[in-house]
């Protein structure tokens, strides 16, 4: 009896043995897959992260250009003097699409932030309708896709601050018309919506009344919910009552930046995931650097007591003798490190680039300074061992799905209301 029962399983033991020295092999193999670019010479992934640029859909989910060319007027058309965004450096960079910022000071009343809203659409109407062969907005993924394919670059209609809604449900109808495909819930003060992470004021301890039925009816009407800059307790109810997945547009990692709100914790980042949702990185060297965040907030303070702007001539000297003892920015190896710890908190379907770029000033990586600067990205997830398929998602490919998945909660919602 005993022998019989060896000899029936011996196929079984041999299976068993067989699928262990298969996992052996795929354990072994794993690390070797990724890091299979690492002897290759600094020239050669170079060459190679500008072809993965250049034929794959660039997207970057946060560049503050609309304010920034209303405040110093340039036409982005062609190559520019100030900011960091323009079509050429675009064209160098890879860059495919942006979600063009709609940005709404939270010192400004209801009344003057739907002013501000529409000047910004405005602007980002004005150059499809200017240069048809250039620019398009887009509105869907599937637009987005559409217009890559035709050699036009996406604008795509976005809003901080949900400030302008007020107490009035129908105004998100209207942002819904106007193309707004994704709405930051607050900026840096407390708003009738949510807490603000840069806010002591934490009158709703999360979302508001008003903050909880907006959820729901972004849901309803494919409005992406962007939770950079609410507070830790507002992240976590969105995750809980959003029907659909929800995106940080532009916030990076607290693990480096120990203590900064402004940064995601890793416990949030996974509940992002679980949600299928994204977190795109921000590329300030404040976000991204502990040093650099001490050294900004003393600069800072140095520039707020002698009345100085960043920008001005007195301000930028101040700082660039301040920058010769203190470290103030860092470079595009700490910018991937928290590429990769979401990918090893969460797994390379919730990440992607958020760049805050027009929004940062001077502090961006030493060695991506505006959009020419994303081959230089992808060529240090080359150097550790990312493959062109998780590089893609990381480009562009995360973002859309979450877009594409807000769509289809919104058209089952409607479906089961009737509406």
């Amino acid at each position: 009896m005993k022998t019989c029962k060896s000899v029936h399983n011996e196929p079984l033991i041999k299976r068993i043995n067989f699928l262990k020295i298969i996992l052996l092999m795929l354990i072994v193999m794993v690390p070797s897959c990724k890091n299979k670019n690492k002897g290759q010479s600094d020239e050669d992934i170079r060459l190679t992260a500008q072809k993965i640029c250049d034929n794959n859909l660039i997207l970057d989910s946060h560049i503050d250009w609309p304010e920034f060319i209303l405040d110093k007027p340039e036409d982005i058309s062609m190559q520019t003097i100030n900011g960091d965004f323009d079509l050429v450096r675009a064209a160098k960079g890879g860059l495919n699409a942006v979600l063009s910022v709609v940005y709404i000071s939270p010192e400004f009343d209801t009344g003057k932030g739907r002013v501000m809203v529409d000047s910004m659409l405005k602007l980002i109407r004005h150059y499809p309708g200017t240069y048809p062969d250039k620019f398009a907005l887009a509105f869907t993924p599937a637009d987005v896709r559409r217009n890559f394919d035709k050699k036009l670059f996406s604008l795509v209609p976005c809003l901080e601050n949900g400030s302008p809604i007020g107490d009035d449900p129908e105004y998100l109808k209207y942002l819904k018309d106007q193309g707004i495909a994704y709405i930051t819930l607050c900026h840096s003060k407390t708003n009738q919506i949510s807490d603000s992470n840069f806010d002591t004021d934490r009158r709703w301890n999360g979302l508001s009344p008003a903050g909880v039925e907006l959820i729901k009816e972004m849901n309803r009407l494919g409005i992406m919910i962007d939770i950079s800059h609410s507070s830790d307790s507002t992240v976590s109810q969105a995750v809980r009552l959003s029907e659909a997945p929800i995106i940080a547009s532009h916030s990076s990692c607290r693990y480096f930046v120990p203590g900064f709100e402004r940064n995601l914790p890793d416990d949030l980042i996974k509940a992002i995931a679980k949600k299928k949702g994204v977190v795109m990185v921000n590329f300030c060297t404040q976000f991204l650097d502990s040093v650099c965040m001490k050294n900004t907030a003393e600069i800072q303070d140095l520039l707020n007591s002698k009345k100085l702007s960043y920008d001005s001539k007195e301000g930028s000297e101040l700082i660039a003798e301040f920058g010769k003892t203190h470290r103030l920015i860092c470079d595009s190896k700490q910018l991937v490190d928290h590429i990769e710890h979401i990918i090893e908190v969460a797994g390379t379907d919730y990440v992607g680039l958020g760049s805050d770029f027009d929004g940062v000033g001077p502090l961006k990586p030493s060695d991506v300074p505006d959009v020419s600067g994303y081959p230089v990205i992808v060529s240090e997830l080359l150097r550790r061992g990312y493959s062109e398929n998780d590089i893609e998602k990381i480009l562009s490919g995360n973002f859309l799905r979450v877009w594409n998945d807000v769509i289809a909660v919104a058209g089952s919602l409607n479906n089961i209301s009737g509406k």
